[in-house]
C-alpha cells in the first residue's frame, strides 16, 4: 500500500487490509528482503514475542546470546512470532538448504498459548528440507478432547520431519516427548535462561520481593497470597511487589531495557518469594535468596531439579513452611551464581545443530 494512498484511505479499513495474510506476505517482502538477500548461511529464531511477559524475552535474550556465541560464522535472522507471514515469501525465496531454524523455547508447547504452536507448525510444515531445533521446551496439551486431537496432529508433522529435534526442560516433558515423538530426536537440558549470569554488577539488597502470578496457572489463593505477604512483613524491613508480566507490550527494541529493569529489582532484593518459573530462574542468575512455588503444571518444580544443588533456591507448594525456609535463607552468605553445570547440558544442542552437515560451529544479527 503506497504512503498516498495510506493517506487517503480510513484507518479501519488500512488496520483491516493490514491483517489480511495475503497482504503480509507481500508486503513484508518488501520490507524484510534487504535483511536476507546478504546472508550466506543463516539460523533463523522464529517465534520471538512482542507480548507483556518478560520471561519469554529473557527466552529470546538468552538464546540469540547462545546462538552469537556458539555458532559466529552464521548471520542470525530474528523473526517475530506476530510477523512470520510477513517473513515467509522471504524465506521462502532466501533459506538455503544449509539454514537452520530454531524455534522458540518456553512453556508453549501445547493448546494453552496455540498461537505458537501454530507457528512451529507452520514452519515444520514449509521447510522439510532443512534443519529444525525447538530448543528447551514444556510440554502440555492437557487430558482433554481437544488436546489429544491437538497433540495427535503435532504428533503426525512433527513425526513426518527428517530433520526436527525437539529440546525438553524438564524431565516430565522430556518423557513425553520421548514417547511421543519417536521419529524425532529428542534432548534434555535446563532452559535456556540458565545459560545467563547477570550477577554483576552487584546492587545493595532491602527488603522482600513478592513475584506472584494472579492468572489462570496459580494455584493460590488471595489468602494465601496475603500470608505469604504478612510472614515478609515480619522477617523484612519491606515488601515490594512485581512480576514477570509488565501488562505492556515490549518491543524487540525495549526488550533489553525492560528485562535489565526486572533484573535490577531482583538483585536489590534480600529475598524473593514466586510462583513464577522465570521469578525463580531470575532469582537464581541473579544471585538473589529465592523460595519458589509450584504453579498449576509441573514446569517449576521440575525446571528447580536443574537448580536445586543452589543452597540458595528452595522450593515448597506449603505456605506454611515459608517461614522456616526465610530463616534458612537468611543464614547464607554472599550466594553466588554459577552456570557451568548447564554447559555440559548444552552441549547437546550445538552437536545437534551442527550434525547431518559440515557446519561450523552468528557473526550477525538481522531482525525481520
Amino acid at each position: 500500500m503506497s504512503q498516498a494512498l495510506e493517506k487517503i484511505l480510513p484507518l479501519s479499513f488500512r488496520n483491516y487490509v493490514s491483517n489480511i495474510p495475503v497482504y503480509q506476505y507481500y508486503k513484508g517482502y518488501l520490507s524484510y528482503r534487504n535483511a536476507y538477500k546478504d546472508k550466506t548461511k543463516a539460523i533463523y529464531v522464529v517465534g520471538s514475542p512482542e507480548h507483556d511477559n518478560l520471561g519469554d524475552h529473557a527466552i529470546t535474550y538468552a538464546q540469540m546470546n547462545f546462538l552469537r556465541k556458539a555458532f559466529p560464522d552464521y548471520t542470525l535472522i530474528e523473526i517475530v512470532a506476530n510477523r512470520l507471514m510477513h517473513n515467509m515469501k522471504c524465506l521462502e525465496e532466501f533459506c538455503s538448504p544449509e539454514d537452520i531454524f530454531v524455534l522458540q523455547g518456553g512453556g508453549n508447547f501445547g493448546i494453552e498459548y496455540f498461537r505458537e504452536e501454530e507457528v512451529r507448525r507452520k514452519i515444520i510444515s514449509e521447510f522439510p528440507n532443512n534443519k529444525i531445533i525447538v530448543f528447551p521446551q514444556t510440554i502440555y496439551f492437557g487430558d482433554t478432547e481437544l488436546g489429544r486431537a491437538e497433540f495427535k496432529k503435532t504428533q503426525d508433522l512433527y513425526g513426518s520431519h527428517k530433520d526436527l529435534t525437539l529440546v525438553a526442560r524438564e524431565a516430565t516433558s522430556y518423557e513425553i516427548m520421548k514417547a511421543g515423538f519417536r521419529n524425532n530426536a529428542v534432548l534434555l537440558t535446563p532452559d535456556i535462561v540458565m545459560s545467563l549470569d547477570i550477577t554483576d554488577p552487584p546492587k545493595e539488597r532491602h527488603g522482600a520481593l513478592l513475584c506472584i502470578r494472579a492468572d489462570k496457572e496459580s494455584i493460590f489463593s488471595e489468602q494465601d497470597k496475603k500470608v505469604i505477604q504478612e510472614y515478609t512483613s515480619k522477617h523484612y524491613s519491606t515488601t515490594t511487589f512485581t512480576d514477570t508480566c509488565i501488562l505492556r507490550p515490549v518491543s524487540l527494541e525495549d526488550r533489553d531495557h525492560e528485562l535489565n529493569t526486572l533484573w535490577n529489582q531482583f538483585k536489590e532484593a534480600e529475598v524473593v518469594i514466586t510462583d513464577r518459573l522465570h521469578g525463580m530462574i531470575f532469582a537464581a542468575i541473579t544471585s538473589t535468596p529465592c523460595i519458589a512455588l509450584g504453579n498449576y503444571n509441573y514446569k517449576v518444580v521440575g525446571s528447580y531439579e536443574w537448580i536445586k544443588h543452589l543452597g540458595y533456591v528452595k522450593f515448597t507448594n506449603d505456605v506454611k513452611q515459608i517461614p522456616a525456609l526465610l530463616e534458612e535463607l537468611k543464614t547464607i552468605q554472599r550466594p553466588r551464581y554459577n552456570n557451568e553445570f548447564s554447559v555440559q547440558h548444552y552441549s547437546q544442542i550445538i552437536e545437534s545443530m551442527a550434525s547431518s552437515s559440515a557446519r561450523e560451529p552468528a557473526s550477525s544479527i538481522v531482525t525481520a
